[in-house]
């Protein structure tokens, strides 16, 4: 008999449970109107070009280019000194016509993002850097944009214009190695999406 009224409690709170389950579903399911819980903001798919406020003061809400502050973070998320020259990047960028993820992923795969370079070049880039030979510029800002305009010039101007286009002139060696450096190339590219 003991085991029987176990069961029938046993039973009677799984319905229990399963009744209120239902009905607490049913509650969070309603508009948060009916449940008198009044949102604290509203979203937007996209953001109107002008909001109001409830003191029917305008609001004007301005584009910003994004990309210099994706850049200084690809940057300064790797402790890289060239966080700060994210804005010159994304301008040698525009003024060449590149992609403004090209010249920081070259950076960060041929220096670790301006950690290592030879000595007093400010050429994060590998750039013109093979067997003793150094091309040497008086500033990272210098460099980015020399090395940007060499860039245009030299590889996408003659139809090189993918990192594995690149990589052919840019760094031969790495066509031996199975083209290691247009793969890092575009991993970092990927990441400033």
């Amino acid at each position: 008999m003991r085991s029987l009224n176990f069961a029938f409690a046993y039973f009677a709170a799984g319905i229990c449970t399963f009744f209120f389950a239902i009905i607490f579903l049913v509650y969070l399911s309603l508009p948060r109107e009916i449940n008198n819980i009044k949102p604290r903001y509203q979203m937007y798919k996209a953001l109107p070009k002008n909001l109001t406020a409830q003191t029917n003061q305008k609001i004007d809400i301005k584009k910003n280019d994004g990309r210099p502050q994706i850049v200084k973070e690809f940057f300064g998320n790797r402790r890289s000194p060239l966080a700060e020259f994210a804005p010159d990047f994304v301008n040698t960028a525009d003024r060449y016509g590149l992609d403004f993820r090209l010249l920081p992923a070259i950076a960060m795969q041929e220096s670790g993002g301006g950690k290592i370079f030879p000595k007093g070049s400010f050429n994060p880039f590998g750039y013109g850097i093979y067997g003793g030979k150094v091309l040497r510029f008086t500033s990272f800002k210098e460099a980015i944009d020399k090395v940007g305009e060499g860039l245009r010039q030299d590889y996408i101007d003659k139809g090189l214009k993918t990192p594995e286009e690149i990589m052919a002139k840019y760094t031969p060696p790495s066509l031996k190695k199975g083209g290691a450096w247009a793969m890092g190339v575009s991993a970092f590219m990927q990441s400033l999406n």
